[in-house]
């Protein structure tokens, strides 16, 4: 039984949004895809099991986000069959779709007409910039999109225009949101009986991977640009993908307490083989202060390890950082991740027959998956169900008996946040962790946060910091993830601590945490021993590769695992090397995961009484991003890699130089990267095409008229479309172009806060904080109607909240309270 067992949803996503569908299916919903007589129209694009004869049935993007589904062949212009569609929605919970705005609503089909069918319902609407707003009726693709989220800008060589991952990517981070605010709104509907329409922005789910670069502007003064496969977020410079043997390596150079014991490894190690550059030999890394270094140390940092990864396969590189706890990682294929160790010990490739129960009609037999996203000890994922063929159950289901919605357990008092009452305890550090704890105490839950100035979290002494100064209290990037949380400082390494830690524990419904697995274990705080004394707890367990395996203790960040789960080999440029994603990018692939099982486990808890143990793995969560990718490497060997701005379908699909909008010009008014303009265009059809056509003046050759006719002459094409570009700005080119042919300006970060579709969207929310005063931080990516989320306060000061939580809280008495304080069992900072 999965932890949604017993709930119904109805799928009329376009391709846009399967993967919202996809990942309550595979928490054990049933879900209906509505197909239109023909089939999805998602179903003729992207990669084919055979990429020689496109088939419908054989569309690899289909057979990956729609697992686990049922197909229903209903056409939504004919009255009779909206009248079935309507009976569908009458027994569901949540309906899910994303057409263009106003489509369902032509056809009588807007979430007010539902409701008055089903008041229970959760509808579910995604979106490119969300259902309303001034760039609510805008066409978009991944690519525009992308453009309008500061992401595009952050990315790719400064010599060349920015750059998109080779894979569509936007609207799955859309998706996979999607999921985590209808299962959100799912949650509340089953305490009070409302049903709502929640509205998902892909531009605001795309703005969430900026990380810490959100706010650089506003916090330091200064902006970030791309630099390739270079750092750009700090004032020092060094490479982070470097060529190796066989490929390419990433590494993270860091000093302090973290860096400095693996910097002497390197260093030593490219000494003993004659390659080490004498400014880097015999340096202190534990004193070290980038700041005071000149540019020559950067440069001599990354030179030796160029020299030394240069002798050396990825496959050593990585044993080598498995052994002696490096911050390096190889940039690896889906070739090599279809053989990795850590993924095969963990049964992650899962067999589906797509061809059971199929009569007539192409075969391909067993084909191996991206599996489990995560592991839910109590309610396993079902992931070996395959896509469903168009039309496959539309007898069953329409025949079947009406089926009415869960009944809602209803909440006397009413309650105006969803998870009001909820206590969650967070353990957890940097990213994951912590932006899921956030997701939950947005929507209501009470979240404290345990810390300690012996072991603070790392993106507590990370920029963007209060002019630029370290301080424990200083940076907006921790201040970003967990604002709204109670703080308190507990020495967890003292077993007085732990006693601490253990009552709230007690007090918890959730806990969330992101060590190592030996950590926890090491203090006797392990889900077995945590379960022991509160049977009923959900607990989240979140680190780089799971909590078994070989490579289980493998340490990292987000942008080491960008490298690990294959996003880097496909960033960048064909005949240059893979350019960094700006950002731990597969951090905000698996915090949507993260919280989509945990509310998930917490509804089956709220049914049956029964807690459980979620290990997500972050590399496992994010390479479901990838999945056509690797099912054509299963089929016949084919290997994923960067094509710029190019897409398998779209032509031409790009990003072209434009002038400099008038604020860039004034901001850098000697030139420069900062003063650079450029514009995303996309043609999604050959209507689009004509289109871009008559508007631009460009040639109407009849050879144009098809994708395959385009794609022949893109270099031609591309050429002309950037002279037209060049002499515009893009907003101009977007006045001109929009809606008839997709197009967007590229944003850069200090755009995103005067962008007007943010700005109606209310994304951006203000607060005071005690330390550096009033910042933006990041809102909501979807609105629902009843009980939208919100940001309700800064990040807290470590420690900031020991007093009062232990004494309201816990209950202790103010003498103990006093003598915790005076023994460092327990501190306040701030």
């Amino acid at each position: 039984m999965g932890a949604l067992d017993g709930y119904r949803v109805i799928d009329l996503t376009v391709a846009r949004g399967w993967m919202c569908g996809r990942v309550l299916a595979d928490l054990g919903a049933e879900v209906i895809k509505v197909e239109p007589p023909g089939g999805d129209p998602g179903r003729r694009a992207g990669l084919f099991a055979d990429p020689n004869a496109p088939d419908p049935e054989g569309s690899l993007s289909w057979w990956h986000e729609n697992r686990g589904k049922r197909s229903v062949v209903l056409d939504l212009d004919d009255p009779a069959d909206r009248d079935r569609f309507l009976g569908l929605a009458e027994g569901a919970d949540a309906v899910i779709e994303s057409f263009p705005t106003g489509w369902l609503g032509a056809r009588g089909l807007e979430p007010e007409a539902l409701h008055a069918r089903n008041p229970h319902l959760v509808i579910t609407s995604i979106s490119g910039f969300g259902r309303t707003g001034p760039y609510a009726g805008w066409s978009a693709t991944d690519l525009t999109v992308a453009a309008t989220t500061a992401e595009l800008w952050l990315t790719g060589d400064t010599d060349r225009a920015p750059v998109r991952l080779s894979s569509p990517q936007l609207f799955l981070h859309a998706g996979v949101e999607a999921a985590v605010h209808t299962l959100v709104a799912l949650w509340h509907a089953q305490h009070t009986g409302e049903g709502q329409h929640v509205d998902v922005s892909a531009q605001l789910a795309g703005m969430k991977c900026l990380m810490n670069a959100q706010a650089y502007h506003l916090i330091e003064g200064r902006e970030l640009f791309r630099q390739g496969s270079w750092n750009n977020a700090g004032r020092s410079k060094f490479r982070i993908i470097t060529p190796c043997l066989d490929g390419h390596a990433a590494v993270l150079v860091a000093a302090g307490a973290i860096g400095a014991p693996m910097m002497r490894f390197l260093v030593d190690w490219a000494e003993r083989e004659e390659v080490a550059d004498p400014l880097v030999i015999g340096r202190d890394w534990s004193t070290l202060n980038f700041l005071d270094e000149p540019l020559e140390f950067y440069e001599a940092t990354s030179d030796t390890f160029t020299r030394l990864f240069a002798r050396h396969t990825k496959a050593e590189l990585y044993q080598a950082a498995l052994d002696h706890l490096l911050l390096v990682a190889p940039v690896n294929t889906v070739a090599d991740l279809r053989v990795d160790e850590q993924l095969t010990a963990r049964g992650y490739f899962v067999p589906v027959d797509v061809d059971a129960g199929v009569g007539a009609g192409p075969a391909w037999g067993t084909v191996h998956h991206p599996g489990p996203w995560a592991k839910l000890s109590a309610t396993p994922l079902d992931v070996q169900r395959r896509a469903p063929r168009i039309g496959e159950h539309t007898e069953a289901v329409l025949a079947a008996a009406a089926r009415r919605p869960r009944a809602a357990a209803v909440d006397p008092d009413g309650r105006a946040r969803p998870f009001e009452g909820l206590k969650v305890l967070d353990l957890a550090w940097v990213g994951v962790g912590p932006m899921t704890a956030g997701y939950l105490g947005s929507y209501g839950a009470e979240v404290i946060k345990i810390e300690s100035s012996k072991r603070p979290d790392v993106l507590r002494l990370t920029n963007p910091l209060k002019d630029g100064r370290p301080g424990i209290n200083n940076s907006h990037f921790y201040g970003d993830f967990n604002a709204g949380k109670r703080c308190v400082g507990i020495d967890l390494t003292d077993p007085r601590g732990r006693e601490v830690a253990w009552k709230l524990v007690e007090w918890a419904d959730v806990v969330v945490e992101s060590f190592t697995p030996k950590a926890l274990a090491g203090w006797g705080m392990d889900y077995a021993a945590i379960r022991a004394r509160k049977p009923s707890i959900v607990m989240l367990s979140t680190c780089m590769q799971g909590q078994t395996g070989p490579r289980r203790f493998y340490r990292g960040f987000g942008n080491l695992m960008g490298a690990l789960a294959g996003f880097y080999e496909i960033t960048g440029w064909p005949d240059r090397d893979p350019a960094m994603i700006y950002g731990a990018y597969t951090d905000f692939v698996s915090q949507r995961f993260t919280t989509s099982a945990l509310i998930a486990a917490l509804d089956h808890r709220r049914r049956t009484g029964e807690g459980q143990h979620i290990d997500l793995a972050q590399l496992e969560a994010s390479l479901q991003f990838l999945g056509a990718e690797f099912l054509a490497y299963e089929i016949d060997g084919r290997v994923a890699t960067r094509c710029g701005n190019r897409d398998r379908d779209l032509v031409p699909n790009g990003v072209f130089p434009c002038l400099a909008s008038a604020q860039r010009v004034e901001r850098f008014p000697d030139g420069g990267p900062g003063a650079e303009g450029w514009v995303a265009i996309s043609c999604a059809d050959d209507a689009q095409w004509a289109a871009l056509v008559a508007r631009a003046g460009l040639p109407d050759e009849p050879q144009w008229h098809t994708a395959a006719g385009r794609r022949a002459d893109e270099d031609r094409i591309e050429a002309l479309i950037g002279a037209w570009t060049a002499t515009r700005t893009a907003a101009d080119v977007v006045a001109a172009l929009q809606p008839a042919v997709a197009c967007a300006p590229v944003h850069g970060v200090p755009e995103l806060h005067t962008d007007p579709q943010i700005a109606h969207r209310e994304y951006w929310v203000p607060h005071e904080h005690p330390v550096y005063g009033r910042v933006p931080y990041s809102g909501m990516q979807a609105r629902l109607s009843r009980t939208p989320g919100e940001i309700r306060g800064p990040a807290p000061c470590l420690g900031q909240h020991t007093w009062e939580v232990l004494e309201e809280v816990l209950g202790y008495d103010p003498d103990v309270i006093a003598e915790l304080l005076a023994t460092d069992v327990v501190e306040i900072t701030g």
